[in-house]
Formats: structure tokens, sequence, C-alpha cells
């Protein structure tokens, strides 16, 4: 599933996410009857309470009332996703996506880190990553660099479904020659582009001249597809 890119002030970011949830009759009337007098302190308070549907409903009430500060709210709204027998799965998956444009370092931290995560979780993290666009492409290549490698084919799906957008990040990865194997993978994900990935051909031709012969062949594989017309004047010999 795929979401429009949400941005703008914290209202905006409210009426969106109001607009798009499909909570249950309860839970609706249980957070427009709490809401109007319920402070943001409240709303985290009831974060760590024993009763998941209380900490569900107040991971939704935070996030709505409070979408950037709603960093608590976050591992609680990836809970919810797991509690079928809540039913406020997709609320909390929905809430996930248009708050990632906030919190994208801490749902990478959290991609990155988790050792054992359900596909529904994992699925509502990378949804968020490709809904906050170029905004997300900087800090997924810099998860890449870092404890996110792990989660490099997830990590790189996401980059392809932002596209364009996350062309200058990839290009800056492309261009490392430190690490070949995380060079070889940027160049692989430009050449997935295709010609959106255009602007990147100054690096693409650049690492011709690499020393690694993985990275040479890959890079001219990537030019032929990123821009045809030029494949006639690549050296396509043995370097």
């Amino acid at each position: 599933m795929s979401y429009p890119l949400v941005m703008g002030s914290d209202w905006q970011i409210k009426a969106a996410v109001e607009h798009s949830l499909k909570l249950s009759a309860l839970a609706l009337a249980c957070l427009v009857f709490h809401g109007c007098t319920r402070s943001e302190h409240s709303w985290t308070a009831d974060l760590t309470d024993p009763d998941p549907y209380v900490r569900s409903l107040a991971s939704i009430g935070l996030g709505l009332q409070a979408p950037r500060d709603a960093a608590p709210a976050i591992p609680v709204l990836l809970e919810t996703i797991d509690r079928s027998e809540l039913g406020l799965q997709r609320p909390a998956a929905e809430l996930i996506n248009y708050l990632g444009v906030a919190h994208t370092d801490q749902l990478l931290q959290i991609l990155a880190t988790e050792e054992f995560m359900t596909e529904d979780r994992r699925g509502a993290i990378l949804n968020a990553l490709v809904t906050a666009g170029a905004k997300a492409a900087g800090p997924i290549v810099r998860c890449l660099q870092g404890p996110g490698r792990a989660q490099a084919g997830d990590l790189g799906d996401a980059l392809l479904l932002i596209g364009e957008p996350a062309v200058p990040a990839i290009s800056e990865l492309a261009a490392s020659p430190d690490e070949p194997s995380l060079q070889h993978f940027a160049i692989f994900l430009l050449a997935r582009l295709g010609q959106k990935a255009r602007a990147s051909l100054p690096i693409l031709k650049a690492a011709l001249d690499s020393p690694d012969p993985g990275v040479r062949q890959i890079a001219r594989q990537a030019i032929e597809l990123v821009d045809p017309e030029s494949e006639a004047k690549i050296d396509t010999g043995v370097r």
C-alpha cells in the first residue's frame, strides 16, 4: 500500500492523518471524547499503562495531537500493529506512515537493530520511509553505512520506490570508494532506476576508473541503462 507524502505544520499533518485513519467506532469515540480534555503529557503517561488497549489509544492520541513530538508513541504503535485482538492495526500502521516524515531516524534505528520483527511491522516502517520520500533518502543511505547493512535489501527497495528524489543520496554512496561492496550496491540501485538516475552519470563514469573490477563492470552496465545513448562511447574493454 502506498500513501501520499504529508508535509507542513502539525495541524496539517493531523488533518491528513485524521482523514486517513479508519478507526473502530469505539476507538474513535474514545479519542474524540478524551482528546478534547487530554494533554500531551496525559497521552504520554498512558503509553506505559498495563492495559495494551489503553497504550494503543494513547499512542494514536499522541500521534494525532502532537505529530512532531510523537517519538514515545512509535514503539507502541508498532506493538499495536502486531496485536490483532485490539482491532487497531490499520490505524496504527497508517499513523506510523504519516509520522515517518518527522521520525525517519527513529524508524531506521528500530529496523536496523530489532532482531525479530513481524512482516506487518517491517512493512509499516518501510511504507513510512517511502512516504517520507527525499527526506528519508539521506538517512537510509547513512543507515546502510552503519547498523542497517544487514537490511540492505529492504532499504534498497525503499530507495527504489522513492525513485528519482533518492538519486542524490544514492549517488553520494556510489561515489564513495572506501567500501567497494556498498559502492557496488549503490551503482546497482542507480542501474535499476535507469534513466531516472541520469543526474548520476558523472559519478558512474568516474567509477569506470575504480581499482575494483566489480565496480568497473557494474558502472559500465549502469551507464548503458541510465543513458543508453552513451553506450557506444563507453570503453567496454577489460581494465
